[in-house]
């Protein structure tokens, strides 16, 4: 989990371009304000946090520097996209604000939280005041689980039928022979699969 300082880098990290209509941009931060309303609802507080920021961010620093919010601009059809502008900076802005600062909070809180389970589950250094050296306990290994006899006894099967393949004719017949038998001395307990053909 991240801290609400490197979510604020995230929040950060997008482009803008000034010579994006006014119009779009504010369509824009309707659509991210829905965004963090939604992960607010689903229980996403960190990307909650990122939408939530990037909305204020781009109100205030980033439009606030737009060409059509120009005051001195005297074109008509931008002033009711100036004053919706100013609306969502008087009404909405603040309440944004108040919402960041209380995610901020449950955030650090989560976050510090999660430190400090993982610095508890990590093993803590023997503090033993003797000054002798410490005592390990002793624990036994499992028993063996490889068989030695029978691994060996496998391998030197598989290169007694390679080898009578290699040093018999090429009739298949005496091949498949010289391996059954073979594989009959090796493991007279399992029982010899006869097919007909």
């Amino acid at each position: 989990m991240k801290s609400s300082k490197l979510l604020v880098q995230d929040a950060k990290d997008y482009r803008f371009n000034p010579s994006i209509p006014l119009r779009i941009y504010l369509k824009t931060c309707i659509g991210i304000l829905e965004k963090a309303q939604y992960a607010f609802q689903v229980n996403d507080l960190s990307l909650a946090f990122i939408y939530y920021f990037r909305y204020v961010d781009l109100l205030t620093n980033k439009l606030s520097k737009h060409p059509e919010l120009s005051f001195m601009d005297p074109v008509s059809s931008s002033s009711i996209y100036k004053r919706e502008y100013l609306q969502l900076i008087k009404l909405e802005v603040p309440a944004v604000c108040k919402i960041i600062e209380s995610l901020r909070r449950q955030i650090d809180s989560q976050c510090s939280k999660l430190q400090t389970s993982l610095a508890n589950n990590i093993a803590k250094p023997n503090t033993n005041t003797n000054t002798g050296p410490v005592q390990v306990e002793q624990r036994s290994l499992p028993k063996k689980s490889f068989d030695e006899y029978s691994f060996n006894q496998s391998i030197s099967f598989f290169q007694q039928i390679s080898n009578t393949q290699l040093n018999t004719a090429t009739n298949p017949q005496s091949q498949d022979a010289t391996r059954d038998e073979a594989y009959r001395l090796n493991y007279p307990e399992l029982p010899r699969l006869t097919f007909s053909t």
